[in-house]
């Protein structure tokens, strides 16, 4: 790495590290032993951020430390797995979760949240599922058959700020395994509205949280909703099917994905009449929601070497005026709801391997710690490639090395490339 992208990602660490407040988060240890909880969080963070796929690879990491790093992010000493592993199978997830949510205010009130290219703010909801081989936690679903061997799942409730560049993750909320997503909606939602009341304006989610009850708690939360419809509810999703069919395609945008093929994307949309019914003997509260604005569809169709080789419609509901936005920024809103499955999902499976290799398997509780923690690593990732890199080169930057960039300053910066750099205080050195 050259000596600026060296001072560029330190000043990274050195800036957004202690805004984490890792040492607000409660240890729950009897004793602290060698290691504070905040260092023991702080060393499993940079290892997320490296790139490690396990605690023996952070392990390592913690070793392998340049000196000018281990005295700037007051780690003394190598980090064992199996101190960090007893540590993360016992720490509270709420404490865990208030350092992303400490992240995140931060970042709102430096303005690195601002929408781009939509006045108002958005948050996707989506379900997020992890197997593991353990049952009988108040955090699995136990899945019991008698064609395979009995394991559990783990399901938490991702919350990304897809208006905003980088689509930052600002919580993961674990879902009880005695419910499911739709049935859990509210309690997330509610959780979410009260620790950003003022961040986003509108709420989107595919058809996993689809229900009239759920819509209208969105609404009489002052906020407004974006859901995914879908045959769930019938009457509507025929209603919106056959007015929707009539209408003209009012925006489209087509993306080349390479030499030979591109994917073109077209929005319908059409104002709800609320006196509309659908069927015989049905009234119009029967038919369609009372608080509904508007129906939306959006076709997607894949052309590889002029033939089309994939094509899907997706309808959707919403509260929102259907004035308040252009027929583009409409479809923008659109394409942002996938942002939590395409960036934060994706990105998490991939260049993380979170399903693959989550860290720790036996214990749901450690699992879902550094679930949490990954989510704070991504969105810090997320944001400074997208929001401090300013070329486009920068922000174009793959996620794979931006992770062995992170590796690279960790175990190689020298005084000499940080000298003049800022010192803060981290977590680690308070």
């Amino acid at each position: 790495m050259r000596g600026r992208a060296v001072r560029r990602m330190a000043g990274l660490l050195a800036a957004r590290l202690p805004e984490l407040g890792l040492e607000e988060v409660p240890d729950p240890r009897a004793r602290e032993g060698r290691g504070s909880l905040a260092q023991i969080l702080q060393a499993t963070l940079l290892g997320l951020m490296a790139g490690c796929r396990s605690l023996s690879e952070s392990e390592d990491l913690s070793a392998s430390l340049a000196l000018t790093m281990r005295r700037r992010l007051g780690l003394p000493r190598r980090l064992a797995d199996t101190t960090a592993r007893d540590a993360l199978c016992r720490v509270s997830l709420g404490g865990l979760r208030a350092a992303l949510h400490r992240a995140v205010k931060a970042a709102w009130r430096r303005k690195a949240l601002t929408p781009v290219g939509l006045p108002v703010s958005v948050l996707a909801l989506d379900g997020k599922v992890t197997a593991l081989p353990t049952l009988n936690h108040p955090l699995v679903q136990n899945r019991v058959t008698d064609q395979e061997v009995p394991y559990g799942l783990v399901r938490t409730v991702t919350c990304a700020l897809v208006s905003a560049a980088g689509r930052p993750c600002i919580d993961a909320i674990p879902i009880p395994g005695e419910t499911n997503e739709v049935g859990f909606f509210q309690a997330a939602f509610a959780s979410v509205l009260a620790t950003y009341p003022s961040l986003f304006d509108v709420v989107t989610y595919d058809a996993g949280a689809l229900s009239e009850a759920n819509a209208k708690a969105v609404v009489d939360a002052g906020k407004d909703y974006f859901f995914a419809l879908k045959g769930e509810q019938r009457t509507m999703f025929k209603l919106a099917t056959e007015h929707l069919s009539f209408e003209k395609v009012l925006a489209s945008t087509e993306d080349v994905l390479d030499n030979e093929t591109t994917v073109i994307r077209s929005l319908k949309l059409l104002a709800v009449d609320p006196t509309w019914s659908y069927g015989d003997g049905k009234g119009p509260g029967e038919s369609v929601w009372p608080h509904a604005r508007a129906f939306l569809s959006v076709e997607y169709v894949k052309v590889h070497r002029r033939e089309v080789v994939e094509q899907d419609e997706r309808l959707f509901v919403t509260s929102y005026d259907p004035a308040r936005l252009t027929d583009e920024q409409w479809l923008l809103l659109v394409r942002s709801h996938w942002g939590v499955e395409n960036n934060n999902h994706h990105t998490l499976d991939t260049a993380f391997a979170e399903d693959d290799r989550p860290w720790i398997v036996a214990n749901p509780q450690g699992m879902l710690a550094v679930l949490v923690l990954r989510r704070i690593a991504y969105t810090l990732l997320a944001l400074y490639r997208s929001v401090t890199l300013r070329s486009d080169e920068g922000r174009a930057t793959r996620w794979k090395v931006l992770l062995r960039s992170v590796r690279d300053v960790l175990i190689a910066a020298t005084e000499d490339q940080l000298a003049g750099l800022r010192q803060r205080e981290t977590a680690a050195t308070r």
